[in-house]
């Protein structure tokens, strides 16, 4: 009797399979991924599941105060600086200049506007005052103004009026004081006011703000 020889598989049959094969290990992914997150929202409450918590608290920047970011004063078209004394004489300007009371040459920081003791000194601008000093040895009164974007004027050799003080808010023409009698290390130079004008804590070019005719 002949032996039978074998039937071998026909390429329909293994493609089955191979097809079977992988459809049982989709279903048993699905299946794992499923008791995977079952087992997970079941150790949390329902309300945590239902109701995700939202953070309503942003991340702390340093308790910062959202003034803090805010200039001193909002600048404009009308932020023009104007003459801190009317009709006063330009006698001494920002440059290297013969000093008659020390008698020597130096460089003069600011400007000098002669005019007579007690005429009315101006906010160049409008700003906030920060010092008031009455008793400097070297320049009798000065009134130190705070400007936006980063500008400081400095006003010396000044009667200030009696309410200005530091935190007064000025507006430009408002009348802070009055030219004082020479004293000081200016004495010789008459009765003036001497001016100054500073951007970020740096001597600044008056030219920048001012429209200075001497005469």
């Amino acid at each position: 009797m002949k032996n039978k020889e074998r039937t071998k598989p026909t390429k329909k049959k293994i493609l089955t399979t191979y097809l079977v094969v992988a459809a049982c290990l989709l279903v048993a992914a699905a299946v794992t991924v499923g008791v995977v997150f079952g087992l997970r929202n079941n150790s949390l409450p329902k309300d945590v599941i239902e109701n995700p918590p939202v953070d309503n608290n942003p991340p702390d920047e340093g308790n910062k105060d959202p003034d803090d970011d805010k200039p001193i004063l909002d600048t404009s078209t009308s932020y023009v600086f104007i003459m801190p004394v009317n009709n006063a004489n330009l006698t001494c300007g920002q440059v290297f200049a013969y000093d008659k009371t020390m008698d020597w040459y130096r460089e003069h920081n600011g400007l000098d506007f002669s005019a007579n003791a007690g005429t009315q000194v101006y906010a160049a601008v409008d700003g906030k005052v920060t010092e008031v000093s009455v008793n400097d040895v070297l320049y009798g009164a000065v009134v130190t103004i705070e400007h936006a974007n980063g500008v400081t004027t400095v006003y010396k050799f000044i009667d200030p009026v009696q309410s200005l003080k530091a935190g007064t808010t000025v507006s430009r023409g408002d009348v802070i004081g009055t030219i004082a009698t020479a004293t000081g290390v200016e004495n010789k130079e008459g009765d003036h006011l001497h001016f100054e004008i500073y951007k970020n804590g740096t001597l600044a070019d008056p030219d920048d703000y001012l429209e200075i005719n001497p005469k």
